[in-house]
């Protein structure tokens, strides 16, 4: 017989350290403004897109950023994102906390959800561009699209490109790279 995983809620807000409570079952918590999302793991698709840009920008990195994967961000005990992709400094894998602050990261990336596409394109965007990450960008599957978006005045992004398969997007930041979306979309 299986003993079902009670979770504790707790009385106010969720914080960081409630998630200690939480199982190591494939879903994706995380944390915002006191709430908690969950996300179901990702599909294939998903999982491909991540997995094929993250191999892309790999490729064509310096040696001192590192291309991580389901690392949490956290400005502050009540907030905590899960990107799918982000790139930082190697300096930031010797972080022993939980996962790593904004302004560690360079280049935060999702991969847009089919069951809650507006968590990509608007909350985490918003959310994103208050924690001052430079840039982000979003891989939208369902019109085989690569949106870029640049922080402009500090606190919102502008779209910089909106980059189809054929097309090349070239860039200097957050190192000199160059992608077409043909390299994510299989």
């Amino acid at each position: 017989m299986t003993t079902p995983h009670i979770r504790k809620v707790p009385s106010a807000a969720w914080t960081v350290d409630d998630l200690d409570d939480l199982p190591d079952d494939g879903y994706r918590y995380e944390i915002f403004d006191g709430s908690l999302l969950v996300s179901p793991p990702a599909a294939m698709p998903h999982i491909a897109a991540t997995v094929l840009l993250r191999d892309a920008l790999h490729a064509q990195a310096p040696a001192h950023f590192k291309m991580i994967e389901g690392v949490g961000v956290f400005p502050d005990q009540r907030n905590f994102y899960i990107p799918d992709l982000v790139v930082a400094h190697v300096e930031v894998l010797k972080s022993r906390d939980r996962g790593i602050k904004p302004t560690d990261v360079l280049l935060a990336i999702e991969v847009v959800s089919p069951s809650n596409p507006s968590n990509d394109l608007f909350i985490k965007r918003k959310v994103y561009a208050q924690f001052d990450i430079p840039e982000y960008w979003v891989v939208d599957r369902r019109d085989l699209s690569l949106l870029v978006f640049r922080l402009a005045d500090g606190s919102e992004y502008d779209l910089a490109a909106k980059v189809h398969p054929g097309d090349r997007w070239q860039s200097d930041w957050p190192f000199p790279l160059s992608i077409d979306p043909d390299q994510i979309f299989t």
